[in-house]
């Protein structure tokens, strides 16, 4: 049988998770907890990595919006719902997406389509659009969006 971690022993591992990369409380409860602590006790270590701005919710947002929409290549609505699961606060979400530049946003969506569209096959032009346009909304593009690229690209 594993040993439980302490509390202590917690604190560090989350700490240095925090200084590699940015997190949520979500999940580093949820992997406190994994790790056999109690609620209470990942909540109290929550809240001290919190007050040690180990986790700030509005720097991880903007982290994790700027990561998958670049990198991952998701959609607004993807990236949002994403979020909220997470439990992060709206007013946060709100400000990372607003960061998100329209351009950039619009040329990946269209490097996207395009890139999808050598390889799928469709007998009519209707069929490739509507397969294009479920492809598109799979990743969380906006359906006007998506029907603007689909047009500004033929």
């Amino acid at each position: 049988m594993a040993r439980k971690t302490t509390p202590d022993e917690a604190y560090s591992w989350a700490a240095h998770r925090c200084s590699l990369r940015e997190c949520c409380s979500y999940d580093l409860t949820t992997k406190l907890m994994e790790k056999g602590l109690a609620r209470p006790e990942a909540d109290a270590i929550i809240d001290r990595l919190t007050d040690e701005n180990y986790i700030n919710e509005e720097r991880y947002a903007r982290a994790f919006v700027h990561d998958k929409t670049l990198y991952d290549r998701w959609g607004r609505i993807k990236t949002r719902q994403a979020l909220r699961m997470r439990g992060i606060d709206s007013d946060y979400i709100n400000a990372a997406m607003a960061d998100i530049d329209e351009e950039e946003y619009v040329a990946t969506l269209k490097s996207l389509l395009a890139q999808k569209q050598k390889s799928i096959s469709a007998d009519s032009d209707y069929e490739m659009t509507q397969k294009l346009v479920r492809f598109a909304a799979s990743r969380g593009f906006e359906l006007e969006i998506v029907f603007r690229a689909l047009e500004e690209m033929q």
